[in-house]
């Protein structure tokens, strides 16, 4: 989490805000803000990618480093995993360091009981696709929720309020891909 705390800072200084706009405008208190970046506090996906949206990027930006043109092997040994001990989860972004992409796919693990945001939360922007690898996870969106198992998939609007639940007593991996 050390290397998304001090990611976050960088991008928050390059756009020359102060921690309580950048805060103001992402709908989070200051203190929480720099709580994240000092690397204090472990904040919820759905907490990262509010204060993404208020810098016009999307969360993965927390993670890309420059590209050099070649191809992006990732094996699973190599990838730089992230555990936010607020959602319970492991992130993994699969497309680390392509800086001019079109999509980002994710590998989420939630823990037993793990959620993605505290409460039902929007993207960015685009479109995104979801599918279970393994376990089983309530999908909610727009006060509906959806029990879903391995290789169950959704597609669905980010615009609205949704989030993902792991309610059973085994992990579940959800592959999520976001359109940029």
């Amino acid at each position: 989490m050390k290397q998304v705390s001090e990611r976050l800072r960088q991008l928050r200084l390059e756009r020359n805000l102060s921690l309580r706009m950048l805060a103001k405008n992402a709908g989070i208190s200051a203190s929480a803000l720099s709580q994240i970046e000092a690397g204090l506090v472990s904040p919820s996906i759905a907490t990262l990618e509010k204060v993404c949206a208020a810098l016009s990027l999307p969360v993965t930006s927390l993670f890309d480093e420059p590209e050099n043109g070649d191809p992006l092997l990732m094996p699973a040994r190599n990838r730089r995993r992230v555990y936010s001990t607020t959602s319970h989860a492991t992130v993994e972004p699969l497309a680390r360091g392509l800086s001019g992409k079109k999509m980002q796919p994710i590998l989420i693990t939630l823990d037993p009981g793990g959620e993605v945001g505290e409460q039902p939360y929007v993207g960015v922007k685009g479109e995104e696709f979801g599918i279970v690898v393994s376990g089983t996870v309530v999908f909610e969106q727009a006060g509906k929720k959806y029990d879903l198992g391995p290789m169950d998939a959704v597609y669905f609007d980010p615009h609205q309020p949704h989030n993902w639940k792991n309610a059973d007593v085994t992990p579940a991996t959800i592959l999520i891909v976001v359109s940029l």
